[in-house]
This record gives structure tokens, C-alpha cells and sequence, in this order.
């Protein structure tokens, strides 16, 4: 398989993306750059395809060539004749698995592709989640914040009152932040399977709807 300059285009910017990850040791999120990224590659290796059948083309016309010259300069079979077309055939069997070769490098970069656009959907349908559910974790601390303004200025009697809902709320907060922690620290894959337990510790919170 001929190395194009294509496949060494994309072969530093990979090395790099890689050391990227292993140094921010970051979560399998998805970005629109990754998503071009795989397309350009996904061109690149569609450029290398044509290339390929471009020499294919050239390799077999050159060895046809030399056969033919043996065969019009001498009627008679000699070894360099018999060689001139074992070099056609090999010519026409390599060139046929070079371009068999970079078409499987073809869908392999489309199968990337696809998986990236995928991944980026799942990131951003978590990242919405996570703003919703950190939009309701900020709710509570307002309403946890009035509560305690309203209960310095309440009477003994109600303090007790405000003071058990404030330690409610309190609790669902820390409860509520605890989940969705451990939601965004899933894999991008199974960060779904959280989902309930985000929505049952924001449970009553008056905000609950802003998470499903």
C-alpha cells in the first residue's frame, strides 16, 4: 500500500488529538471540531482512493506497453516476453488490492464519521440536561437563600418552620449536585442511566419540570 501524503496529512494531527486526551485525561465528549475533523479525513481518504486508481491505471498501462512490445518485435515466445506479461498480471493484481485497500480506508473513515456526529448529539443532548438540572440546583439556592432572609425576621414560633424547610431544600441540593456529579462523570454512552436519580433527588423542588 503506497503512503500518500494525504495519510501523512492526517497522521500528526491524530497524534496530537490523542496526546491531547491523555494529558486533559478527559471524558469521551465530542465537539463540532471532532466532527470536521473525521469529515476531512473521511476526504482525505476519498483523495487517496483516487490517487490509487490513478497509478493503477498508469502501472497497468506501462506494463501493457512492455508487452506488447515483445509481442509485435518478436512473434516468437522468449523468456523477457514471458516475464513482460507475469509483470502485466502482477501490475494489474497489486494496483486492484492498493485500491481495494484504501476503499476499506474509505469506510473505515465513514464509519467514523458517523460515529463522531453521533457522539456529538449524545454531548449535546448531556450538556443540555446538565444546564437544565444546574439551572434547578441554582433555583433551590435562591429559594434557600429567601427562606433564611424570612426566617431572621420571623417570629420564634415560625423559626422552626422556615428552619426545617430550609434544612429540606438543603438536603435536596446536596443530594441533587451529588447525582448530576456523578452524571457528568459517566461515559457519554451510559450517562442516561443516571438520569433518575438526578430527577428523584431534584424531586420537589417546585422546579422539577425543568428536568426530565
Amino acid at each position: 500500500m503506497k503512503i500518500s501524503m494525504a495519510t501523512i496529512r492526517k497522521a500528526f494531527p491524530a497524534a496530537l488529538a490523542g496526546a491531547a486526551l491523555v494529558v486533559s485525561g478527559c471524558s469521551d465528549a465530542t465537539t463540532r471540531e471532532n466532527v470536521s475533523d473525521a469529515r476531512e479525513e473521511l476526504r482525505d481518504e476519498q483523495e487517496d482512493v483516487a490517487e490509487a486508481r490513478a497509478d493503477a491505471r498508469e502501472d497497468i498501462a506501462e506494463a501493457r506497453e512492455e508487452a506488447q512490445e515483445y509481442a509485435v518485435a518478436k512473434p516468437v515466445v522468449d523468456e523477457d516476453a514471458v516475464e513482460a506479461q507475469q509483470n502485466l498480471a502482477e501490475a494489474r493484481q497489486e494496483s486492484a488490492e492498493d485500491v481495494a485497500e484504501e476503499r476499506a480506508d474509505v469506510q473505515e473513515a465513514a464509519a467514523d464519521l458517523r460515529t463522531e456526529q453521533q457522539k456529538l448529539q449524545a454531548t449535546q443532548a448531556r450538556d443540555a440536561y446538565v444546564k437544565d438540572a444546574e439551572a434547578q440546583l441554582a433555583e433551590i439556592e435562591k429559594s434557600v437563600a429567601l427562606l433564611k432572609t424570612q426566617a431572621d425576621s420571623a417570629s420564634d414560633a415560625d423559626k422552626a418552620t422556615f428552619n426545617l424547610r430550609i434544612e429540606a431544600l438543603e438536603g435536596q441540593h446536596e443530594r441533587g449536585e451529588e447525582a448530576l456529579e456523578t452524571l457528568k462523570d459517566a461515559d457519554l454512552a451510559t450517562w442516561e442511566n443516571h438520569k433518575e436519580q438526578v430527577r428523584t433527588a431534584l424531586q420537589g423542588t417546585g422546579t422539577v419540570g425543568a428536568v426530565r
